[in-house]
């Protein structure tokens, strides 16, 4: 059995009604205790305590959101450790071709000046900065797991409408404190199912979510539903420590980049959110090889196992962010400094990559292999 990271891993609090009472505890804690000074301090120069009514009102608030405080307090919080997982689509799936003998796209050169030179990042750390663990957590979950109705406000019509299975505790994208898109991934290792959330809340027990979706490991189709605008599942381009520290990512990457045309996409992707005004910026789906003559002497030994499959699977755009990322789960293992050695690499060293003749369907995660 994988080890389940729910045993080892820290307690969470859970974006919603939590942080809610969370906050409202010490507003009301200060406004409460603030106003018992005041009404003290007036009683003190007066020598005399006067009407005792709004006295009792203002300790009944300070005492009332000192309890709220108390109760929501968030628990300590510290990075998890993730384990292996095994591959998580058939061998015939794209992500786990290599790239090395196809062609370079035509529109190769200005997809890629477009881009300015971005360095090269990951998305994902090892510790938490500004109170953030950077990068994608997963969750392990099996037939006792309960499942959830989860109401998608977004999307619903293009999303898996459910039930979810949610871990307790639920581990979810930006924890503890939860910024970005807030993804929830949940992967039954017996079923052989995998489900993505975005926007993840939870209201006193009522779940809610921009959108989601779910997928097959066993199958070569496309998710039911989506959680990035690619529309490709989620989890199997994205790099976990695991692969890393066993010396090889066998798969293609996903990234996210701050440069693509909006409202167009290439296979893989099946749709696409792009904001750039550039007229040669390229579409979702591009996917990029980091040229074999790339220098990687001065890339960290993480680094170089990242860039190493950047090399021989590719990095594929799949969704719209600051920078040019790579999708990475977040594990206490990583070495920040050595992860930052990427930026060495920019998008100038990579060239488009044109899979035209090894699609067996645009409608497939499949791909003609070598």
């Amino acid at each position: 059995m994988t080890q389940d990271p729910q045993v080892n891993g820290p307690q969470v609090m859970i974006p919603g009604s939590e942080f809610l009472l969370s906050g409202l505890g010490r507003i009301l804690f200060l406004i409460g205790l603030a106003t018992l000074a005041v009404l003290l301090l007036l009683a003190f120069r007066r020598k005399k305590l006067g009407r005792k009514v709004p006295l009792v009102c203002a300790s009944t608030v300070a005492v009332l959101g000192l309890a709220l405080t108390v109760a929501y307090w968030p628990p300590p919080f510290f990075v998890p450790e993730f384990p292996a997982l095994p591959a998580l689509l058939p061998a015939e799936a794209l992500f786990y071709r290599p790239i090395t003998d196809l062609p370079i796209a035509a529109q190769s050169d200005q997809w890629i000046t477009s881009q300015n030179g971005l360095a090269l990042s990951a998305g994902f750390r090892g510790t938490v900065t500004d109170g953030v663990a950077f990068g994608l957590p997963f969750n392990l979950v099996d037939a006792q797991t309960p499942v959830q109705q989860v109401e998608l406000t977004q999307y619903p019509a293009a999303s898996f409408a459910g039930p979810y299975p949610i871990t307790d505790p639920a581990y979810i994208e930006g924890m503890p404190t939860y910024h970005f898109d807030q993804h929830y991934l949940a992967v039954d290792l017996q079923k052989r199912q995998a489900w993505e959330l975005i926007a993840i809340r939870s209201w006193f027990g009522h779940w809610q979510a921009g959108a989601g979706a779910t997928w097959s490991m066993d199958s070569l189709e496309y998710p039911t539903g989506s959680t990035i605008a690619a529309r490709m599942p989620l989890l199997p381009g994205t790099i976990t420590y695991a692969e890393v520290d066993a010396g090889a990512v066998n798969h293609a990457i996903l990234a996210s980049t701050a440069i693509s045309a909006p409202g167009k996409f290439v296979w893989p992707a099946r749709g696409g959110d792009g904001v750039s005004t550039d007229p040669n910026a390229p579409p979702m789906g591009a996917w990029l090889r980091l040229d074999a003559t790339a220098d990687l002497s001065g890339l960290g030994p993480q680094a170089k196992v990242v860039a190493q499959a950047a090399q021989k699977y590719g990095v594929i755009l799949s969704d719209t962010g600051p920078g040019f990322k790579l999708r990475g789960t977040v594990d206490a293992r990583w070495d920040d400094d050595d992860l930052a050695t990427l930026g060495k690499l920019t998008s100038d060293d990579f060239q488009v990559i044109d899979p035209a003749t090894v699609i067996v369907s645009q409608d497939s995660l499949a791909i003609k292999q070598p």
